[in-house]
């Protein structure tokens, strides 16, 4: 609603309107002289009869943010690194720049003394703040994946042959499989630092790509099948 009267005022202005044609108009478009005693269907009339006058919408302008800017501010290129791995490990939607300025604007307000910063290269001075607290948001996001990841490795390590491997191949799929293992335990997940398991969520997907197919897979097919 506050966004139609606000459109109406635009074009009341595009339009050269004067007040007393103006509420004269609205009368007769949608039997009232002020938008906000108007439900929807009277503004969207109002509107109707604003394009009739000659009013054009104007399609909103999306902003881009500039990167090549932001990657001139080492803090703000690390915050932008960050998000881009959350991106590539899947665990964010959307890894635009854009996206991570609105993430950001709504954090800024608890760094700025309540106020929202709406621009990424406006946030230099808490961009420490930023990386600190999206580092922690990736921390608790891998945690989750790794509830479903973890149990995967273990399960399609029982079925590897290890000594069909190739060396580097086999201490690869030991290694991660020892890291797996003692994530498994509570009290190692609650602990673990940030880069840790950053190392062991992408040593986790590396394996699972190599490993992944095991022959509980091809007995759940079977299974389906079957049904």
């Amino acid at each position: 609603m506050k966004k139609l009267i606000q459109l109406i005022q635009i074009a009341k202005r595009d339009l050269n309107m004067e007040d007393d044609v103006y509420r004269a108009n609205l009368k007769a478009w949608a039997g009232c002289d002020s938008t906000t005693q108007m439900d929807k269907k009277q503004l969207d009339k109002v509107i109707k009869g604003m394009e009739k006058l000659g009013f054009k919408k104007k399609k909103p302008v999306r902003r881009k943010v500039d990167q090549a800017l932001l990657d001139k501010e080492p803090l703000l290129k690390k915050l932008g690194q960050v998000w881009t791995v959350m991106k590539a490990h899947k665990l964010i939607e959307n890894g635009s720049y854009i996206a991570l300025e609105k993430w950001a604007a709504k954090q800024s307000k608890g760094l700025n003394d309540g106020k929202e910063i709406e621009r990424l290269d406006w946030m230099v001075p808490i961009a420490n703040q930023l990386i600190e607290r999206l580092k922690r948001y990736h921390l608790r996001l891998m945690k989750q994946a790794m509830m479903v990841k973890i149990p995967a490795v273990l399960r399609y390590y029982k079925e590897l042959k290890t000594d069909e491997l190739d060396e580097p191949s086999e201490m690869f799929a030991i290694q991660t499989k020892l890291q797996a293992s003692r994530l498994n335990m509570p009290i190692h997940m609650q602990r673990v630092r940030y880069l840790e398991l950053l190392q062991a969520y992408e040593d986790c997907n590396e394996f699972i790509r190599r490993f992944g197919k095991s022959s509980d897979d091809i007995k759940g097919v079977s299974n389906a099948k079957a049904r």
